[in-house]
């Protein structure tokens, strides 16, 4: 007999003649995780962390033998092995059955319509619409795999709308924008494509009932606009179909062509920390430029602003002739803050300005009492994001957990401060405000990041491999991603922790999440870029750095310390010398200087920057060292041996 495994929509088994076939919905779960994993086989404890989340590992465990025994006890009632059981893996058997997923995967791009035609056959496009998952390794892996369906047939869509060809069938292309807007409403893209595709249709009232629900539905009560390119397809469309009278609608459709709008980047905006009151009122300073730093990492998420990093923020704050600086980042908006004191409060006066005229937009005075800073980081953001930004989703200011105890946000904040310096006693400082603040609320997602990023820190720190820090963090991070599933930190943290582990592959997977959910947000797309760099992949490293220092262009050296190592690894020696060169402080990356100093032949240079690193660390052994830092591929980490060898290490 013949078995389909079904994954869009309702995940099912079926048979040769359709019917769905009763098998261990986990069980099924397990083999869409399996189909589309690098490997075709996983441990067993890896298999029981992905379908039963953060709970303790043995029962985790547990459960996935009681599991594998009712999956094994089906597959022989059915005479057939989707999974392999073995005693310490579990393994798919993709010759035992097909699936949609394969059929996805085959369709050739050579002919988009054809294409077309052939993803329809897939029936629905909602991967796993109605399957839960639990744990923040699954819902990370979902979010993945649906990004990348979405964007395929987002591919599809637009190749087969630019290339008409003679044989091919509108009515095939416009099922196609129907489906992908049935599979994701409330996406922009798909949203802009579902325009485009009824252009010259004449259904085109039909499609303003659709843009216009959608309008309701998503926008109805925030008080910002829809994304003007979005309504500029829409009111072309309309606009036009009222001019053309109902009997020369016939002849006046061919006129109906659209012009794509001009393409330009996102304005950028700058957040300005407060310079203007004395040393003796630091704890303020710092707790206002911690609470704007985290304001914009937050308001990274927007895809309409480009958020400038906060460690650029800084540096322009403290320039004499800020409007050059302003001129040379090529920056829109700028919110510009003062600090005042009236004897019992500070105050945080903050105005948003248009860099192009130096108009004010809005202007506002926020107290930073403790029980005032969340209700303070709300309106602030909010604020932003109706001034300067066309369309934001309303979760990602209005967070319920930053209510919920501003004693906890205020502790989130000191930690924060704390992690600006990186020794162990302001990394275990951080840890313990942290902490505190999870006392408080136990469920606040950026303390747990924060807790999670003081053990991997702890680890680089101490450098002595402890692999129980990295366990620590990663299960910190876990529970980040568990406590809010659209906050970027948890994501970031996660990746760092596997990163050191040594599970690239799931690093990458995390950053790939994180960096969908706040695509501007540099310092972690500079974390992005080591691990790239760190998976073999130097190339994409020094790609996804420079992004990074685009972002935050007045950057904090361990950005050149990154790219050096990317460069270094594509033997751009000269290029990698120069990054280093840009570091304010360069001592932390002498050992990698030393080696490309070697490999480019300057072994005058490389013999000093060897003496240097001895007289900091006298115990330092390359073999020892190589073998904590984690590399996947060995011609990358033999490349680096053969640079300090040469040195003189």
């Amino acid at each position: 007999m013949d078995f389909r495994l079904l994954t869009f929509g309702d995940l099912r088994l079926v048979d040769g003649t359709g019917s769905t076939v009763p098998f261990p919905e986990k069980g099924l779960l397990a083999a869409c995780f399996l189909l589309t994993s690098s490997s075709t086989q996983k441990p067993r404890a890896e298999l029981a962390e992905f379908l039963w989340g953060d709970i303790p590992l043995d029962k985790a465990l547990a459960n996935l033998r009681q599991t594998l025994s009712r999956v094994k006890s089906r597959q022989d009632e059915l005479r057939i092995e989707l999974l392999r059981i073995e005693q310490a893996t579990v393994g798919i058997n993709v010759q035992a059955f097909t699936n949609d997923l394969a059929s996805l995967n085959a369709v050739s791009q050579a002919d988009p319509h054809a294409a077309l035609k052939e993803l329809l056959q897939l029936g629905r496009w909602d991967f796993l619409a109605r399957t839960e998952v639990i744990g923040g390794l699954a819902r990370m892996w979902l979010r993945t795999q649906r990004d990348r369906i979405k964007t395929q047939m987002l591919t599809t869509l637009r190749d087969a709308i630019a290339a008409p060809g003679e044989g091919a069938d509108a009515t095939i292309v416009k099922e196609a924008a129907l489906r992908l807007f049935e599979a994701h409403p409330e996406d922009e893209a798909v949203y802009q494509l579902l325009g485009e595709t009824y252009a010259g249709e004449p259904q085109l009232e039909s499609a303003r009932h659709i843009f216009e629900s959608r309008r309701k539905y998503r926008w109805g009560e925030l008080p910002v606009d829809p994304d003007p390119q979005t309504l500029s397809v829409a009111r072309r469309l309309f606009e036009r179909q009222r001019s053309v009278t109902p009997q020369r609608r016939e002849e006046a459709a061919p006129q109906l062509e659209i012009v794509p709008p001009t393409r330009r980047g996102p304005p950028k905006l700058v957040l300005l920390p407060p310079i203007n009151l004395a040393r003796n009122h630091e704890p303020a300073i710092f707790l206002s430029s911690a609470l704007l730093e985290d304001i914009t990492v937050g308001l990274c998420v927007l895809k309409t602003v480009t958020m400038v990093a906060h460690y650029t923020a800084e540096k322009i704050a403290l320039h004499l002739d800020r409007a050059a600086m302003l001129e040379k980042y090529a920056i829109n908006y700028v919110l510009d803050t003062r600090l005042s004191f009236d004897g019992s409060t500070y105050w945080l006066f903050a105005q948003l300005i248009y860099a192009g005229n130096d108009e004010v937009i809005w202007a506002e005075r926020f107290s930073l009492e403790a029980h005032d800073l969340p209700r303070q980081h709300r309106e602030i953001a909010q604020r932003i994001v109706a001034s300067a930004a066309s369309y934001i989703e309303r979760s990602e200011f209005s967070r319920d957990y930053f209510e919920r105890n501003p004693d906890a946000y205020r502790q989130y904040l000191l930690g924060q401060r704390h992690l600006k310096h990186l020794d162990l006693p302001d990394i275990r400082r951080a840890r313990k405000a942290f902490q505190t603040a999870l006392r408080e609320n136990p469920y606040f997602s950026p303390a747990l990041s924060g807790v999670a990023r003081t053990y991997h820190l702890e680890w680089l720190m101490t450098a002595q491999g402890d692999e129980r820090l990295l366990k620590l963090s990663e299960e910190e991070a876990g529970k980040a991603i568990a406590a809010g599933q659209d906050i970027t930190s948890g994501y970031r943290e996660f990746g760092v922790a596997k990163l050191f582990r040594g599970a690239f592959d799931e690093s990458i997977e995390a950053f790939k999440v994180a960096e969908t959910i706040s695509p501007h947000y540099a310092d972690l797309i500079a974390d992005y870029a080591d691990t790239l760099i760190h998976a073999s992949k130097p190339r994409e490293g020094l790609e996804k750095i420079e992004q990074a220092i685009k972002l935050n262009p007045i950057s904090p050296d361990i950005y050149f310390w990154t790219a050096a190592g990317a460069s270094y690894h594509l033997g751009q020696y000269k290029e990698a010398m120069g990054f280093i060169d840009r570091m304010a402080a360069p001592a932390p990356a002498a050992r990698l200087a030393a080696a490309t100093a070697a490999m480019a032949g300057d072994m005058r240079k490389a013999k000093a920057l060897v003496r240097k690193v001895k007289e900091t660390y006298p115990d330092f052994e390359v073999d020892t060292w190589l073998s904590i830092v984690p590399i996947r591929e060995q011609w990358q980490k033999d490349h680096y041996r053969e640079g300090l060898r040469r040195a003189g290490f």
